[in-house]
């Protein structure tokens, strides 16, 4: 009896935290696998990455819920899964085989669904299928909507198929009590509030406007080699080979990036040769060499 007497529900917080992980492990995975066939004609990955999807979760399923009755996430958190907290063991075997079931042969079976059904040779029903199918995945997503209200009031049954299989999240260990002291909890939340201020605030600041302003008034102006009328064959702005060469009457070219992107940014760009501004969008005209 001694599990059940340490068997502890899980903090809401921790179960989502192990959930993210888990499906980070599974990008992490798949994002390596591209890598791998970056350059491989084929498109494997593409074609089959239903099939792919299922072999990764199969073989996390394995090594993970099937031996030690936790997913990476919850082995990381310290957390396992338990029928109820009077029950002496975890996981039965039933339960694992469900759960892997759930979470592998389900998202297949509904990616492939459409190629079952001309396998088969469904071929006619196919439209009543297609219809039941959706009003199924759209049934199911409105039960995992009111499962997680439910989850977030009482921090039991995350998911629906933890609610179906009656396995829940627990610390197998005791938790001692955490000590934070109130400087630490003043900074952490300090440091939020600068860094939602931070991600509020960056987007509305036109940083190319600020940029030219300081250019055009704080930096000091060099000598134009080009003052004597002759054009300058680089960009003004990139000082590039010019790409699209462009002009605005001065004898500076612009690549038509670099003079288009900094004209939609800061209507008062001006050029950074000879300072001369760009009255409308229509100044900007293709570079025409003259052949004497």
């Amino acid at each position: 009896m001694a599990d059940s007497i340490n068997k502890t529900p899980a903090l809401r917080v921790s179960q989502l935290d192990a959930s993210e992980l888990d499906s980070e492990v599974v990008h992490i995975i798949k994002a390596q696998l591209n890598k791998i066939f970056r350059y491989h004609k084929s498109n494997v990955l593409v074609t089959y990455d239903p099939e792919v999807t299922a072999i990764i979760k199969s073989l996390i399923w394995r090594f993970t819920i099937y031996v030690h009755d936790s997913t990476i996430g919850q082995q990381i958190l310290n957390l396992k899964y338990s029928g109820t907290t009077q029950q002496t063991s975890w996981m039965t075997g039933r339960q694992k085989i469900l759960y892997g079931l759930i979470l592998i042969f389900c998202p297949w079976l509904r990616e492939r669904a459409d190629s079952l059904i001309n396998f088969v040779g469904l071929s006619q029903y196919q439209l009543q299928i297609r219809k039941f199918l959706r009003w199924l995945d759209i049934s199911l997503k409105l039960a995992a909507v009111v499962n997680f209200l439910v989850f977030l009031r009482g921090g039991l049954y995350q998911t629906i198929a933890e609610r179906v299989l009656g396995i829940q999240a627990m610390f197998p260990n005791r938790q001692g009590i955490r000590q934070v002291s109130f400087e630490y909890m003043t900074r952490e939340l300090l440091w939020h509030g600068f860094s939602e201020f931070l991600f509020f605030t960056l987007p509305l600041i036109n940083f190319q406007r600020v940029k030219n302003f300081v250019r055009r008034h704080v930096l000091p102006r060099h000598e134009d080699p080009a003052q004597d009328g002759l054009r300058v064959m680089e960009c003004a702005v990139c000082e590039d080979v010019p790409t699209n060469p462009q002009e605005i009457g001065c004898p500076h070219l612009f690549c038509y990036y670099c003079i288009q992107s900094n004209f939609k940014a800061d209507p008062n760009f001006s050029c950074p040769g000879c300072q001369m501004n760009i009255p409308t969008v229509d100044s900007i005209r293709p570079y025409r060499a003259v052949i004497s």
